[in-house]
C-alpha cells in the first residue's frame, strides 16, 4: 500500500497526487479525472502520510486505517459506500478501528476516509501484502548483491592507490642516495689530505 505523494486539498473533492514543484505552489494531478492544475501556498494542502485518526490511546495513522480497511475487505472495493447510512457506516468503521474517538471522528470524516479507499483502490494504491512482501524480499536480494560488489570495488581502489603512496617514498630515497655517497667521498679526501 503506497499513498506517498497523496494529497488531500481543503474545499477539493477527491485526492491528489503530486507531479512538479511549482513557482508559486505544487502542481497536483487530480485521481478522480487526470486533470492537473497548481494547487498554490494559499491552499490547505494536506498530506495522506500526516493525516490521523483520533482514537482513545493514541491517534491512528490514516495508512494503518487503510491497510485494516483492506484486510478486512480483502484488498476489495467498498461497494456499499453510497447506499450506507450514516450509522452503518459507523458501525462498520467501529468494527475496523474497534478504539477510534466517536466523539471527536464525525460521520462527515468516516464517509471521507472511505472514500479515499475506493479512491486508492480505483488507482491502484491498494495492494495485497502479499504482494508487497514479494517486492521486499527482491529488494534485499539486489541489495545483497550490490553489497558483495561494494567490498570487492574498495579493496580495489585502495590497491591502486597504494603503488602511488609506494612510489613517493622511493622517490625521496633515491633523492637521498645521492647525497650519502657524496658525504662519504668528502671524509676521504680528509683523511688523505692529513
Amino acid at each position: 500500500m503506497d499513498i506517498t505523494g497523496i494529497f488531500a486539498i481543503s474545499g477539493k473533492p477527491g485526492l491528489f497526487k503530486s507531479i512538479a514543484q511549482s513557482k508559486h505552489g505544487v502542481i497536483v494531478e487530480s485521481l478522480i479525472d487526470k486533470k492537473r492544475f497548481n494547487a498554490y501556498t494559499s491552499y490547505k494542502v494536506s498530506a495522506l502520510e500526516d493525516i490521523t485518526v483520533f482514537s482513545t490511546d493514541e491517534d491512528i495513522t490514516l495508512l494503518s486505517v487503510f491497510t485494516k480497511i483492506a484486510e478486512k475487505e480483502d484488498f476489495k472495493a467498498l461497494d456499499f459506500l453510497d447506499k450506507s447510512s450514516p450509522e452503518e457506516l459507523r458501525k462498520f468503521f467501529a468494527s475496523v478501528i474497534t478504539n477510534y474517538d466517536a466523539d471527536r471522528v464525525y460521520d462527515s470524516d468516516i464517509k471521507k476516509i472511505l472514500k479515499w479507499y475506493n479512491l486508492l483502490h480505483q488507482n491502484n494504491r491498494i495492494a495485497k501484502a502479499v504482494e508487497e512482501k514479494a517486492e521486499a524480499k527482491a529488494k534485499p536480494a539486489k541489495e545483497t548483491k550490490e553489497a558483495e560488489e561494494a567490498p570487492v570495488k574498495e579493496k580495489a581502489a585502495p590497491k591502486a592507490k597504494a603503488p602511488a603512496k609506494a612510489k613517493a617514498p622511493k622517490e625521496a630515497e633515491e633523492s637521498a642516495e645521492p647525497k650519502k655517497k657524496k658525504a662519504p667521498a668528502a671524509k676521504t679526501t680528509k683523511k688523505k689530505a692529513e
